[in-house]
């Protein structure tokens, strides 16, 4: 009952939980429009498109067509925000991705080069020049592991100028729906028309780059290989330092498990496992005769009893603070 009792107080004092009140819902579809049409000119498209969207639910026919077609506005205006401003995808973009293509197939050719030459030489008997196989290996791993890190850049490119193409495409139907529902709207004909230039053109762009991401991904594994061919050849002493994990994690260490150098281990990691003998270096055995020369070597403090620390005798009283 007590707690039943407090409860009920509790519940009597707590605030009514506050309705949220939704702006809009007062206003007629003029209203809406004409609120939609000034947050437009304001350049807040997202408050545009929710007015102008509310506006078309009131479902006035008279004030659809305008509502359409400033809609197709919003649109493309957000679809241009998503390109940075620009009414186009960067084309650089696709540029240097196709850049690193023709470095991969540069790097593969001197490689398979150099692996040709290592195995002329030791054919021969002679001893082969490792500088120009270790630049090439160098420069092949160097290519590997930058397509790697582009990659997921360009496909979160992808991704984006398929946001902006979603957008565009909608821009296109509302133009050409205000046109459609109001033939003298010339001008709704003439943007639908404009925006869907744009987006061929950043559809051609798009579909261009995936398949330049998917030349990636295979060039990525002809180059695995022929590195891994080269590093065959050449002695652990001559190999260049890429050919070796670096720092980060995504890495990639091409070199066989038996060549590979043990990474050197953190402060916490030097102790030995658990149940695994390791051998002391003369001087850390130095250092711990020397300790144990001076534990047994001093005189125990007077009082001392069984062992345990403290003086003998009652401990001091000592006045403590009241709390």
């Amino acid at each position: 009952m007590r707690n039943l009792l407090a409860l009920l107080l509790f519940t009597a004092v707590a605030p009514a939980a506050e309705k949220v009140v939704d702006p809009l819902a007062g206003l007629d579809a003029r209203e809406l429009h004409n609120r939609g049409t000034q947050r437009l000119a304001e350049g807040d498209l997202a408050g545009a498109e929710e007015a102008l969207r509310a506006s078309l639910g009131r479902d006035v026919d008279a004030l659809r067509p305008p509502a359409l077609h400033n809609l197709g506005h919003v649109r493309f205006g957000k679809g241009k925000e998503g390109l940075g401003g620009r009414t186009s995808g960067d084309v650089t973009e696709l540029s240097i991705a196709r850049s690193y293509l023709e470095a991969a197939d540069a790097d593969i050719s001197d490689m398979k080069d150099q692996i040709e030459l290592l195995d002329k030489a030791k054919a021969e008997g002679r001893e082969p020049d490792y500088v120009p196989a270790t630049a090439a290996l160098g420069g092949g791993i160097n290519t590997y592991r930058t397509i790697k890190k582009l990659i997921p850049k360009e496909e979160a490119m992808v991704t984006k100028r398929g946001g902006v193409i979603a957008l565009w495409t909608r821009s296109v139907g509302d133009f050409r729906g205000a046109h459609e529902l109001d033939a003298a709207d010339a001008q709704g004909k003439a943007n639908a028309d404009a925006v869907e230039e744009l987006l061929r053109a950043l559809r051609r762009e798009t579909t261009a780059l995936e398949e330049t991401i998917e030349a990636q991904r295979k060039k990525l594994e002809e180059l695995r290989d022929v590195i891994r061919e080269l590093v065959k050849r050449i002695p652990d002493d001559k190999l260049p330092p890429e050919a070796e994990s670096g720092e980060e994690e995504e890495d990639e260490d091409f070199l066989p498990p038996e060549r590979r150098k043990p990474k050197p281990r953190s402060g916490s990691d030097k102790k030995g496992e658990e149940g695994k003998e390791e051998k002391m270096t003369e001087q850390e055995a130095r250092g711990s005769l020397e300790g144990l020369k001076n534990e047994f070597g001093r005189k125990m403090p007077t009082g001392q009893q069984d062992g345990k620390g403290g003086s003998g005798g009652k401990p001091k009283d000592k006045k403590g603070k009241d709390y």
